[in-house]
């Protein structure tokens, strides 16, 4: 018999949620997201693209988190070895989170201003 514990901590990947955000996202391509990307002055890299399927594949497996700051530390954690926030403010120098989330396609997470990191360049 399974735990409940274990449904709550890793939901299946066909629950509803995530089949819901799945949809959600369908609409989103590559094209659209360069051509947002170009009306930021931002010409997308490979390192761009790592930071975009990271927020896009983080989206739809968990939803966004109540407070920023959680999502924060898994970005942060993520590219720790390239530079952390610093690094993703180079990249998205109007905030990871507000402008990732923009080109990327996603809904912005609650809470979240373009100062999310804390740091400022």
């Amino acid at each position: 018999m399974a735990d409940i514990n274990t449904y709550i901590t890793r939901p299946s990947p066909d629950a509803p949620e995530r089949m819901d955000r799945h949809n959600e996202l369908a609409h989103w391509s590559r094209e659209l997201a360069m051509k947002s990307a170009h009306q930021e002055g931002i010409e997308l890299t490979d390192e761009h693209w790592r930071v975009i399927t990271f927020l896009r594949r983080y989206y739809l497996d968990h939803g966004w988190p109540a407070q920023p700051r959680i999502l924060i530390r898994e970005l942060d954690n993520a590219f720790q070895k390239e530079g952390g926030s610093r690094y993703l403010y180079r990249l998205f120098p109007s905030g990871p989170l507000a402008q990732g989330t923009r080109i990327a396609g996603l809904p912005e997470p609650a809470n979240v201003t373009n100062q999310s990191f804390g740091y400022v360049q």
